[in-house]
């Protein structure tokens, strides 16, 4: 862990990212060129659509997320992220999607992803370093792009991805990559739980580190890392640009988090939603 939040922070220094800006925008630009051509990107491809018409769930890990809330969407797609597996023992409920597109958290929660037993799994490329064997489930390694800039917290215009078998766009935060795969699979409703949006170490867009110990980060117990900093203007953008692209393309999305500070979408509840016809919402 010491280790992580070294290199997080080695990362940040500006010389650091001046050196490096040349040779890793080589490296991302080729990628995002080459990676349509790979068996991965088949492997997205063979996704498109199918859900059509149909809604879905996307989980965070907020500290609002409750298990009981899980149980009820027993039966319904969900989409969930990172550290989730850890309130499994206290629910039967489990999603269709797991996603992990941090390659920070990937490095530490490598062996606990191999024992999920889920039908996806989404990584992002990088991952395919750690050599992942899960024979419960298909993993995915997919081109989550983030164009690398020197001033890291400067990036506030975020696109949002049509054609994910190409690249998802990175918004810093995962539940960003699923609202773009639940689009790609054809999802017309989309409802977001635990996705609280208020962070205890977060940038804004002038890489000012603002530092809240009384915020809890996550569900229940858990702890956030020491390289858990959240660009909050970016994070924000990104989900502004979702909304415009669902409006744009006529899919509902609405945030069924019971409190939170993500007010970008319209808000609903999640009983009101369970209630109603399935595609109904």
């Amino acid at each position: 862990m010491e280790k992580q939040s070294l290199l997080f922070r080695l990362k940040s220094i500006k010389l650091v990212r001046v050196l490096a800006f040349p040779p890793i925008n080589a490296i991302r630009g080729f990628r995002l060129f080459a990676y349509q051509f790979t068996k991965e990107a088949g492997k997205v491809r063979r996704l498109k659509g199918s859900h059509t018409g149909e809604r879905c769930f996307i989980i965070g890990n907020g500290p609002s997320l409750k298990a009981e809330d899980l149980s009820k969407l027993k039966g319904e797609y969900c989409f969930a992220a990172n550290r989730i597996y850890k309130i499994f023992p206290e629910t039967d409920w489990r999603p269709q999607s797991y996603l992990c597109v941090d390659s920070y958290v990937l490095n530490d929660i490598a062996k606990d992803v191999e024992k999920l037993k889920v039908p996806y799994i989404f990584i992002q490329m990088e991952g395919k370093k750690k050599r992942l064997k899960n024979s419960q489930s298909q993993i995915i390694y997919i081109n989550n792009y983030c164009p690398y800039l020197v001033d890291r917290y400067k990036r506030l215009k975020v696109k949002f991805s049509r054609d994910v078998s190409h690249h998802f766009v990175a918004g810093e935060t995962v539940v960003y990559t699923a609202i773009q795969l639940a689009a790609y699979m054809g999802f017309r409703e989309i409802y977001l739980l635990g996705v609280d949006h208020n962070y205890s170490k977060k940038m804004d867009a002038k890489g000012n580190l603002i530092v809240d110990p009384s915020i809890q980060d996550y569900f229940g117990s858990l702890k956030p890392n020491d390289y858990s900093i959240q660009n909050i203007e970016t994070s924000t953008n990104a989900y502004k640009t979702a909304r415009r692209y669902c409006e744009k393309h006529g899919i509902l999305i609405k945030n069924l988090t019971n409190g939170g500070k993500l007010e970008v979408f319209r808000r609903g509840e999640l009983d009101t939603v369970l209630k109603c016809q399935k595609g109904k919402g």
